[in-house]
Order: structure tokens, then C-alpha cells, then sequence
């Protein structure tokens, strides 16, 4: 990707902590060889709302264990509850997620990835969630023993297996979106196939924020061109357009409803949606994405699939679980195949990564994440 001068401007004033308006792709500096002489730094959570950085010795690691240089995480609704409840100190579970960073030591020559690939130091990967939402295990240090320690930090040490994904293919931000990506195109994919999308089909995505926008671009990776990204932010109706809505309609039109219905009727072919995402929490989006479509069309709610409240299970699989749906190495396979084709078709993903933090900053990270701040919340190994 080439890097423009105002790009290259804004990534300046990132690593000097200050944030700007937009994103651009990130170009992590180059990172000197590992001598294993380094000290670990890790993000600790000594009391509510309020993280401390502590050094530590880093540890010798097992057969089956790696070694990981963090390049980045994203903060997750997990992480935020945590940082304000009334926990000890150091008895937070579960912090630092949705991370990723580039092997750096193997505690075997042989060891593999979930999809059986050989892994090898400078290897980028993703270690990913276990079913029943139970975070991927990480290794406790000597400033949290026994703990789970994820992310928010500059070294993580993994077991190898089938929780830990290889992904040299995706950049970074893809690979710090990679969990709200593989369960908006898993739903993208199970709706697609029960209501038989096609490029025929007419499609509304209501609510242009962080799922609304993966949805479009999965969409548009499938072939489905027809489109119409509904929301009443401008910024979020013009990043729609880029990730793939061929038409948008800002709710705020005149007449309520009817109005937007009336917009959403002009193009392709004058009918109403053949299927609905509503990646809304509003209770009142949900009633009006029942009345966007038309006779026998189907409502696909994103808020359920990615944790929020229990949709009608009409639109799912029988077999779907009340607290969500595991996802298989399958399901990761035809996420990273998604977002290499999102990179191909040149959608900027990384515009969905709005405000970036250094580790120092991880305080200021969680407090953008609360006050629902921009879109995805990046603290950075910097």
C-alpha cells in the first residue's frame, strides 16, 4: 500500500501520542532482533479504572509453548467492564483479548497452527477465543502468577495448538479486527445461505458503525452488490459508500419511517429489502428493520450474534446456543479469506481502527472505548 504524505503526517503524530481526525494504515517501526536479554512490560489492572505498567523477568517457555512480541489489541466491551468493576488487585480475568504479534521464540521446531501450518519465528498470528467464550490460555507472569495475562503488554507467551492461527497474509489491522470479522461474515455467510442472496437480491444494512461496515465489505466480497447502508452520521454514510454500499439513506429524512422506506424503494427495482442486518442496539432500529423488508424477508440482528441481546431464533440455525455461537477453524479459515479479499478489492479496513494509543496511554484507551468514541480502540506495543 503506498503511503501518501498526509498519511505519513498522521502516523507521525500517533507515535507522539497525539490523535487526529480518521486513521491511516499503520507502519509499525522496525523492531530490533530478539536477543531474549528484554524485559517484558505488561498493562496490570491495580485497581478500578486504572492500569499500571510493571516490568518482569520474561520467562523460559515450554515444548509446546511460544513466545510472542505484541504488535498490537484492540479494547473490547470485556476489557471495559472489567476496568470499572470493583475488583482486588490483579483479579481481573480476561483482559486483552483481541490482540496479535509476531513469534518471536518456539519451544519446539515442530509445533503447528489450528490449520496444521508449521510455525517459525517472524510468523504473524491471532490466538482467538475457546468456546464458551473462555479467552485463549495465556501464560501468568511474575507480576500476575497464575493469572491470565493477554495482550496489554509487550510479550505474551502462548501454547501452540488449536487456538493460535497464522495470518503473514493480513495486515495489521485486519488481524486486530479478526474477532468482530469472523462473526459478522459468519453471520453474513449463514444469512446468505438460508435466504439464498445473490446479486440479485436487494440487502439494507442499518447502523453504519464497526459491524455495520465488516457487514458491507462481507457482503460486497460475496458478490452482493445491491446494497443500501442505512445511519444518520454523514461520516458513517460516506465510509459506507467506501466499504461497498452501492446506495445509503440517512434515517433523518422527513415523514419517519415512511420516508426511509420511500428511499430505500427508488433504487433496484422499487421493492423493499429482501434481507436486513440491523447492527443497532436500539430497540426502535429493530422495529423499523421489520418494517425495511418486504413480505417473507428476513432480519439478520448483529447486536445478538456479537454478544448483545437474544434475537428471534426464526433467522438462525436451531442449533445456535442463547450465549452465542462458537466458531470453528472453519468458520477462521473463511474469515481470513474474507479479508484477503477485502485487501484485494482494496476496501480500507484500517479506517475502522479510528483512534490508536500507545501502551503508556492504555488508561486514556479504555475511557475512548467507554464514551464510544470512534470506532475500533487500538492500544499499541510502541
Amino acid at each position: 500500500m503506498d503511503i501518501k504524505i498526509d498519511e505519513i503526517v498522521k502516523q507521525v503524530l500517533n507515535e507522539a501520542g497525539i490523535q487526529t481526525p480518521g486513521a491511516s494504515a499503520a507502519v509499525l517501526e522496525k523492531t530490533p532482533e530478539f536477543t531474549g536479554c528484554e524485559m517484558g512490560r505488561c498493562a496490570v489492572l491495580a485497581s478500578p479504572e486504572t492500569y499500571e505498567i510493571k516490568e518482569y523477568g520474561l520467562p523460559e517457555i515450554g515444548g509446546k509453548e511460544i513466545l510472542i512480541r505484541v504488535e498490537g489489541c484492540v479494547v473490547s466491551p470485556s476489557d471495559t467492564a472489567e476496568f470499572v468493576k470493583e475488583k482486588r488487585t490483579g483479579q481481573a480475568a480476561h483482559l486483552g483479548q483481541e490482540g496479535t504479534g509476531v513469534i518471536v521464540k518456539l519451544g519446539s521446531s515442530a509445533l503447528r497452527d489450528a490449520k496444521g501450518s508449521l510455525l517459525k519465528v517472524g510468523d504473524r498470528v491471532v490466538a482467538v477465543k475457546k468456546a464458551r467464550g473462555s479467552v485463549s490460555t495465556f501464560r501468568g507472569n511474575a507480576v500476575n502468577p497464575g493469572a491470565a495475562a493477554g495482550w496489554y503488554g509487550n510479550y505474551v507467551v502462548l501454547q501452540a495448538g488449536n487456538q493460535l492461527y497464522q495470518a503473514n497474509e493480513l495486515d495489521l489491522e485486519s488481524r486486530l479486527l479478526t474477532e468482530t470479522a469472523i462473526a459478522v461474515n459468519s453471520a453474513v455467510e449463514r444469512a446468505a445461505k438460508l435466504n439464498r442472496l445473490d446479486d440479485t437480491k436487494k440487502v439494507i444494512v442499518l447502523g453504519c458503525g464497526l459491524a455495520g461496515l465488516i457487514t458491507i465489505a462481507a457482503l460486497k466480497c460475496k458478490g452482493i452488490y445491491h446494497v443500501i447502508g442505512i445511519d444518520g452520521d454523514e461520516k458513517a454514510l460516506k465510509l459506507a459508500r467506501e466499504f461497498g454500499a452501492e446506495e445509503t439513506v440517512d434515517y433523518r429524512v422527513k415523514n419517519g419511517v415512511a420516508g426511509v422506506q420511500e428511499k430505500i424503494r427508488q433504487p433496484f427495482g422499487g421493492s423493499l429489502a429482501d434481507v436486513v442486518f440491523h447492527c443497532t442496539l436500539s430497540t426502535a432500529g429493530k422495529n423499523s428493520a421489520k418494517r425495511f423488508t418486504k413480505p417473507g424477508g428476513a432480519v439478520c440482528e448483529l447486536g445478538y450474534v456479537l454478544g448483545g441481546s437474544r434475537a428471534s431464533s426464526k433467522y438462525y440455525e436451531e442449533s445456535m446456543p442463547v450465549g452465542g455461537r462458537f466458531h470453528s477453524a472453519k468458520d477462521y479459515e473463511d474469515c481470513f479469506a474474507f479479508l484477503n479479499k477485502a485487501a484485494e478489492k482494496n476496501l480500507p479496513l484500517y479506517k475502522l481502527v479510528t483512534h490508536r494509543y500507545k501502551l503508556e496511554q492504555i488508561n486514556e484507551a479504555h475511557w475512548a472505548a467507554i464514551r464510544e468514541e470512534g470506532l475500533a480502540i487500538g492500544v499499541f506495543n510502541r
